[in-house]
């Protein structure tokens, strides 16, 4: 099954206001945050929280994440591991054996908590020199690790004492090389292109359908947000569009058709037929109805919450008065 996890929301645990209305923002996927979002006084609350918070974000069909700290693992795990979550996000993933130590304890806690073992993923985040110097190691430390970002952010820049919002790109390195290492590793790559920006803002509507057009146009099909102004530039802009599925179809019939008369090579529209297309036209199509069920999944539990709130007092517009 093909995961869509277009727009990946940050939702902090221990505010109120955001989690109760976090699964109306119509997000693919949400990370309850008990790493930066939650003070060091807060965090043994905050662990305390998770069970009770994954049913309130997941009623509008989002997946469910829970970023941990690197501090407290086994704390952290302890507290979030239960039926519902389907992915940690490990910070300041340094070595191999900092993932296989998440793996062997949530091997532990699937046992203990009903949970088909291997089922909870781990997302390494790469924010250090030493981490992409071992991004490989990382990138095939466990089966758990499907997907793995390029290396960038706050802690990296820390760590490399640099500016992070430099109106050029000083990642260029630590991108590409984490790259390469999941590509070599055979685990899905979620990088992105270099966006300009030095205001350090989060909620800019505009910069998110940059950050879309960018990503898709990288065949890049998850990112991870801090303010809900991007789930929607996201969602909508990492779908193919009508006219890629109209063309991908068109491959497959052409391709299709070149190979019942013996040939391997055409030109339609300015534009080479080979395998290759006819693979990427494949993939495409797949996508495209991965993303159109999530769609269909995320609208009918919207319905299903909408319908299961409290009714409004008085009688409805369509009782029959006796």
């Amino acid at each position: 099954m093909i995961r869509v996890n277009r727009s990946v929301m940050f939702v902090p645990i221990n505010n109120p206001r955001f989690v109760e209305k976090a699964w109306t923002r119509g997000s693919d996927a949400i990370i309850l945050d008990l790493e930066d979002s939650v003070p060091m006084s807060e965090k043994e609350k905050a662990r305390a929280l998770v069970h009770e918070t994954i049913p309130k974000v997941a009623k509008g069909g989002a997946v469910i994440f829970v970023r941990i700290n690197k501090e407290f693992i086994k704390a952290d795990l302890e507290a979030a591991i239960w039926p519902g979550i389907s992915r940690v996000i490990l910070p300041k993933a340094q070595t191999a054996d900092d993932v296989r130590l998440v793996d062997a304890l949530l091997t532990s806690l699937e046992k203990e908590r009903g949970i088909e073992v291997g089922a909870v993923e781990i997302f390494p985040l790469v924010e250090s020199a030493l981490a992409v110097a071992n991004s490989y190691a990382i990138a095939t430390s466990s089966p758990r690790v499907k997907v793995m970002p390029d290396g960038w952010g706050y802690d990296t820049s820390l760590d490399l004492e640099i500016e992070m919002f430099a109106g050029f790109d000083q990642y260029v390195y630590i991108r590409e090389e984490p790259t390469l290492a999941e590509i070599a590793a055979g685990v899905e790559a979620m990088g992105g292109p270099y966006i300009p920006g030095t205001t350090g803002k989060v909620d800019q509507k505009e910069e998110g359908k940059a950050l879309a057009t960018a990503l898709h146009d990288a065949h890049i099909h998850e990112s991870i947000i801090l303010h809900p102004a991007l789930v929607e530039p996201l969602v909508a802009g990492l779908a193919p569009t009508t006219e890629e599925i109209d063309w991908a179809r068109k491959v497959l019939d052409i391709y299709e058709r070149l190979q019942q008369e013996e040939e391997s090579v055409a030109e339609v529209d300015g534009k080479v037929i080979d395998i290759y297309e006819y693979q990427h036209a494949q993939e495409l199509l797949e996508w495209a109805e991965a993303c159109a069920a999530k769609d269909r999944r995320k609208a009918i539990a919207v319905a299903k919450a909408l319908s299961e709130q409290e009714p409004a007092s008085g009688p409805s517009v369509n009782s029959k008065q006796s």
